[in-house]
């Protein structure tokens, strides 16, 4: 009887499922798209029981295409988006619609945090800056604005410990890595935080059981097993978040790698055997999937979301046309961007089309585009969006390198990393040699890895990686392309500082709201 592992990758935009087998080949995949809804302005929702429905379809169709008997699947890691949840009852039954991380709503809880707790205290004990990404601040507004919603909730469960919790698992069970974006949990102690909870007069029942990644939670129950699939009785493992998942997956689990993800989010990510905190508190440092270690990572809110955003509202002939050859629509705007010089005829776009999340931490920043012209066309906008996205990152890896961090060796995944014309952008703009992965889906891989482990198939997460993540390609920067993006890249931040001190996003923002 063969070995194999499933990973399942619950995004915010849609669900990966994939078998592997124990070398990290494919040998069964399925996805499934679903959407977010926008209620108001700066408002992100999701409905939590279209996401379980949609994740049952995929692992049917992958263990099909798989051809494998479900038995043989020895083991289950969940890779999921982070720090969006929803209130469940006792029965698991979902009180509201799931908020998002990409949610703003709540940045006057956040003036609250900063006044009872302190921002500098608040980064001492949590490792996060104060910001509206975290759950928290989003679990007080529901207290606040939705008060008999608070008092049933049983769980405000993250998408980790309620899909386990359907899939068969007798509780709920939040690892490290996702607990430590709820914005309650002590980094050092990887626990929740007593005195975060008390000063913010929160329930501390009402948050699920922390447990490190990799740990066996439970088995597929014989309810779950009809809908998904799976054999009854195969394990459950914690994961991870999907960006700590992707860390694993692409082999950042060691000092001087960092792995770089452009999905819907962008999150880039470092390893690390100890804490280390950005003296700006504009990184976090939080809990890594490899168990008792961390990672300082840079969140982007709308990374890969904002080309998605470029297709659905500007590419329309592009994905009428990708339609009529059977193809994917990103590959003609790859070759359109492919055609436009670098820097995009002095086009530059600041994407910040979900607020800023690292470095600036700015809940009212939005999507700018600067020096557009009458001369410019569609296909200009595409790759500033791709350059404006590789200059946020550039912002991160640089406050990353100001904290002592070592970056030797970037990795690339998510969806962005299919695209060779991103994959060179990002080299130059960087300025350093770029490795593209063999499996793509570096969250599903990463989320198999901690199965694998779970399952007792490897003896460590190295080992397991050492085994089962494989380099494809490689992308050298052209450092005379590098030395024009510098010069961009100065503008690109001066344009923002510009915009922020003159406070013009937030007058925009709550004129909007009015």
């Amino acid at each position: 009887m063969k070995n194999y592992i499933s990973g399942i990758d619950i995004g915010t935009t849609g669900v990966k499922v994939i078998i592997f087998d124990m070398e990290g080949a494919t040998v069964g995949s399925a996805y499934r798209e679903y959407p977010c809804t926008f209620p108001q302005s700066g408002w992100v929702e999701q409905d939590g029981e279209m996401t379980w429905q949609q994740t049952c379809e995929a692992t049917r169709e992958a263990i099909a295409k798989a051809g494998v008997d479900p038995a043989e699947i020895r083991a289950i890691g969940l890779s999921t988006q982070r720090c969006t949840f929803t209130p469940v009852d006792e029965a698991g039954v979902p009180l509201r619609s799931a908020i998002s991380w990409q949610d703003s709503r709540s940045f006057e809880e956040c003036e609250v945090i900063g006044r009872l707790v302190g921002a500098e205290r608040y980064y001492e004990i949590t490792g996060l800056p104060v910001g509206t990404t975290w759950s928290v601040s989003k679990i007080m507004w529901i207290k606040k604005h939705q008060p008999e919603i608070y008092e049933k909730t049983y769980k405000f469960a993250m998408d980790q410990e309620r899909i386990l919790n359907k899939l068969g698992a007798e509780g709920y069970f939040e690892d490290w890595s996702n607990g430590s974006l709820q914005g309650l949990m002590d980094i050092k102690a990887f626990e929740w935080s007593d005195e975060l909870i008390d000063a913010l007069e929160l329930d501390k029942s009402k948050l699920p059981d922390l447990v490190p990644s990799g740990k066996v939670v439970g088995k597929i129950s014989r309810e779950s097993s009809a809908l998904t699939g799976f054999a009854e009785g195969t394990l459950l493992v914690s994961g991870g978040g999907d960006q700590q998942c992707a860390g694993i997956g692409a082999g950042a689990v060691k000092k001087g790698t960092i792995e770089v993800t452009i999905g819907t989010a962008g999150v880039t990510l470092a390893y690390m055997d100890e804490p280390i905190y950005d003296g700006s508190m504009r990184l976090p440092c939080s809990a890594h999937t490899v168990a008792g270690k961390w990672e300082t990572e840079g969140l982007q809110n709308a990374a890969g979301s904002s080309l998605k955003w470029y297709r659905n509202e500007f590419a329309v002939p592009e994905i009428e046309k990708a339609k009529a050859l059977g193809i994917d629509p990103y590959n003609l705007i790859n070759e359109q961007v492919e055609a436009i010089a670098p820097g995009s005829d002095g086009l530059i776009c600041i994407p910040y089309f979900a607020s800023s999340a690292a470095p600036n931490w700015d809940p009212f920043a939005r999507g700018t585009f600067i020096g557009l012209t009458l001369g410019h066309s569609r296909q200009a906008m595409a790759r500033a969006i791709m350059e404006g996205v590789t200059y946020e990152t550039r912002e991160i890896i640089d406050q990353m390198i100001t904290n002592g961090v070592e970056v030797n060796a970037i990795v690339l995944s998510g969806g962005a990393a299919k695209s060779d014309v991103w994959n060179h952008i990002q080299a130059d703009i960087y300025g350093k040699t770029c490795s593209i992965l063999a499996v793509e889906e570096a969250t599903a891989l990463g989320a198999a890895v901690l199965a694998a482990l779970g399952a007792e198939l490897y003896a460590n997460v190295s080992e397991a990686v050492a085994h089962m993540v494989k380099i494809v390609a490689v992308c050298e920067p052209d450092m005379q392309r590098h030395a024009l993006y510098n010069e961009y890249f100065e503008i690109y931040k001066d344009a923002y500082q510009a915009l922020r001190k003159a406070d013009v996003y937030e007058r925009l923002v709550k004129l909007a709201l009015k």
